[in-house]
Parts: C-alpha cells; structure tokens; sequence
C-alpha cells in the first residue's frame, strides 16, 4: 500500500492512516486516546483499534455498542471525524491488549493551521459540527473530457513544438443556481515534475455563493445531482475522485485567503466508472454548452423534485449489473412516471380521446380487454407519438407493428410484475435480443423528453441497437 499523505488522498485510492483515537472529544491530545489505523478503500472503510473505547456490552441482545462519532489525531498532526455504523463488528485479543474493529460510514479529515488559532480541540470540534464552509470543491472520472478545455497550449517556435500553460488565460464558466442560492465554476491546475519533465493538470468544479454562507451537507448533495446530470447525459457511471472543502480561513495581503482548516471527505461508494472515448461526448462538454449550461442547470435543479425517481432508478441501474427484464421494467416504469410528472393533463386528454374512438370503432368486442391496461397504453402511445417520428418508425421496422410492440411491452411489464402462468400473456417478450432491443428504444425516447426539460437539443444519431445510451 503505497504512503499518502493529506494532499493525496483521494476516493479513487487505497490507504491507511495511523493516529490515536478517542470517542469523547475532551480526551484529544491525552493519554487516554487509544492508538489505531483507518484503512480506506471505496468499498470497504475499517477504523482497527488496539484497545477499547468506551464501548458497552448489551445486557439483553449481547452485542458490542460503539459510539456513533470517534476522534482522531493523525501521526501527521491531522483531525479526524469519523461516522460510524453504531457496534463493534469484530474483537480479537493479544497480549497485552484488545483490538476492536468498527465499520465506517464517512469520515473527514482535516488540515488545520494551528498557530494562527485560538480555540482547543473540543471548540475547534464544536465549530466544525456546525457544517458552515465557504466551498466545497469535487472532481469525478473523466472530468477532464467532460469539461473539454485544456490548461496547457502548444505552438511552433523555430520550427519545434512548444507547450506552455499560464492558469489565469484558463477560461472559467461560471453560472448561478437561482434555486440552491450557489455558484458552480470550473477550475484547473497546472504542475511540473521538473525531475521527470512530466507536465500533468487536475480539473475540478468548485461550489460557493457572495456571502459564504453555505453548508456541506447542502453543497454535496447538489454535487451529486451535477454527476447524476452527467451521468445521465452521457449514459456512463461516475464515481467521483476527491472532495476538498475550506472551513476556516484568515484574509491577509490584498485580501488573500490563507486557509486555517481544510478538509477532505471520504465515503463508502461504488467505482463503476469507464473511461470516455475521445471526443465521443465533445458536443455536451461544458466547453460546448458553453453560456446555455446556466439553463440547463437551472432547468435540473427546478424541476429535481419531478425527475428524482427517474434519476435514481436510472442511475441505479448505471451503477450495477441488472438483468435485462429488470432493466427493461425500469425502464418502461421511468417513462410511466415521467409521463406522470410531466405530461398528465395531456396523457389524460389523449386517453379520453382514444376511448372515444375504440367505443365508436364497429366491432370493438374486445373493449375490455383493451382497457385494462390503458393508463401504460395512453402514456406509451402519447410519448411515441409526440416524439421524433423516427422513434416510432424504428418500432415498426423491428417489431410486428407499432401496435404488438405497445401490448408485448404491457404484457411483458404485467408478467414479470405479477408472475402467473407465461400463456395468459401471448405477446410477453421471451428473447432476449428483442428485450434489449426494447430497452434501447425506450431508453433512448427516456433521453429525448429529459432532454427537452433541460432545453438540450436531442443529437439523434444513426440508430444501432449496440449503442451505449
């Protein structure tokens, strides 16, 4: 494992850190703090502590208590704030003392500037506790790619190619979010390793507002809807790469900002990532959104509350390894609710209209069977129908009709939400390859109308069932 310290640590690595811990923050810094090592890794974060803390055994159901928050002092002079799952799940002995493992939830740890404060560790402990920072900074898988600039530029001089970089001709965007009261900027750093000659650059997008009265909790959960965003306009899961956050600060020359605590942030999180094909997404870049990326962010964090299913569900599915009927069921249900949420009054008229005609239509003996499932039918028919054409042509050239592929889609979604005997659904999708085929389809009409709420235009590219949505 290789030896980080604060400035590299990250989420997308594997270390430990070796300090003395303590569950009573009065105890910082006394002989009462009991040696331990905090191992992260993404999946999996274990505080070992060669000794007890105050922990109880439960008289009734005999298991381990554990405080909810333990302290800790790093061998590097850092402050750690550890949540944790609430019991002890594993105790072993050796000579001369007990080791105890707790499971951790989240931690932060901080690096503090103590000469230039004031206040003992159980103030500096209480202040924290507050959640007031005055930004938050975060990066994710493919960053770079995703904002499409570059800090660094090359020309020829005398006939060679040079590469320069000078960070303040770096052109920022940064917009508003009228509805989480924030600003979002991105923001880029230029390093060299003059031993090896390696120019490398790090990209991140940083959240703040004029009065620097924000909170962490307020600033990480609108971090996680900018990844979800991304995550579903270019179909692909994120996880993300660091987050650092200022908590304290002093002014000094000219009204600089010298850092008297910063902090870092870890948590338990899947790392499902993939790397980007070049230039496969250069039309939905930051670089290219440009001016229009304020609108579409104003338009996502508006309307959150309507796409918050959707979004979880889809990316859920993202992040793990569905079967292809569940995925197919996700699916067909997102578009249920979107029609719901975005669509109901017109859903409603449409459905009203069809009845009309189907009551109208000599020889409709079949009417209830066809009314059955009418609210799915009224809203899968009106999303196709008031879509590109080309969505509805695609069904019609891959299916036995536009009509069979909306009653195999019902019926399918019926029997793997019900179960019941396979012969009471005549048209329930059985292969495979046209239960992808479905998918796809339906997921690719999801991104068209999610599209058209953010105000994004719809790059309806050649159709092939391989493309990844």
């Amino acid at each position: 494992m290789n030896k980080l310290n604060f400035k590299s640590y990250s989420l997308d690595k594997v270390f430990e850190i070796k300090g003395f811990f303590s569950d009573q923050k009065e105890d910082l810094l006394s002989d009462n703090m009991v040696s331990g090592i905090l191992t992260y890794k993404h999946d999996n974060i274990v505080l070992e502590l060669f000794g007890n803390l105050n922990s109880l055994e439960d008289e009734i159901i005999g298991t381990v208590k554990a405080p909810d928050v333990i302290y800790g002092y790093t061998s590097e002079g850092k402050l750690l704030i550890i949540n944790c799952y609430g019991f002890v799940y594993g105790t072993d002995h050796s000579p001369g003392f007990t080791l105890s493992k707790y499971h951790v939830k989240n931690f932060k740890i901080y690096d503090i500037y103590y000469q230039e404060l004031d206040k003992k560790f159980p103030e500096i402990i209480d202040y924290l506790s507050e959640d007031q920072i005055f930004y938050y900074d975060f990066s994710f898988d493919n960053i770079e790619q995703w904002i499409g600039k570059s800090v660094f530029s090359k020309k020829k001089v005398n006939g060679e190619l040079t590469v320069e970089t000078k960070v303040s001709d770096y052109q920022t965007t940064k917009i508003f979010i009228p509805s989480r009261n924030l600003y979002i900027e991105d923001r880029a750093i230029a390093s060299i390793d003059y031993n090896y000659l390696n120019l490398s650059s790090r990209y991140y997008l940083r959240i703040s507002n004029d009065n620097d009265e924000i909170t962490f909790t307020h600033c990480h959960e609108t971090a996680c809807q900018i990844k979800n965003y991304i995550e579903l306009i270019t179909g692909t899961p994120l996880s993300f790469t660091e987050i650092t956050f200022l908590s304290q600060f002093k002014l000094v020359n000219e009204g600089k900002r010298l850092p008297l605590i910063k902090g870092k942030y870890f948590f338990q999180h899947n790392r499902d990532g993939k790397i980007w094909e070049k230039y496969k997404y250069e039309d939905i870049t930051l670089n290219a959104l440009q001016d229009n990326f304020e609108e579409i962010m104003d338009q996502w964090f508006t309307k959150s509350e309507k796409l918050d299913f959707i979004i979880k569900q889809y990316t859920k599915n993202l992040h793990s390894v569905p079967y292809i009927e569940d995925s197919l069921l996700s699916t067909i249900r997102n578009l249920e609710v979107y029609a719901r949420n975005f669509h109901e009054e017109e859903v409603r008229l449409y459905e009203k209209e069809s009845l009309k005609l189907r009551k109208n239509k000599k020889g409709s003996r079949k009417k209830n069977s066809h009314e059955k499932d009418s609210q799915l039918r009224s809203k899968l028919t009106f999303l196709f129908k008031n879509a590109d054409s080309r969505f509805k042509e695609i069904v019609i050239d891959s299916f036995s009709g536009f009509s069979y592929f909306i009653d195999s889609l019902i019926q399918t979604r019926n029997y793997y939400t019900h179960g019941d005997v396979k012969s009471k659904y005549p048209k329930l999708l059985t292969d495979y390859n046209k239960m992808y085929e479905a998918n796809t389809v339906l997921q690719r009409l999801l991104h068209y109308y999610l599209y058209q709420e953010l105000r994004m235009n719809y790059n309806f590219t050649d159709f092939t069932y391989h493309d990844t949505i």
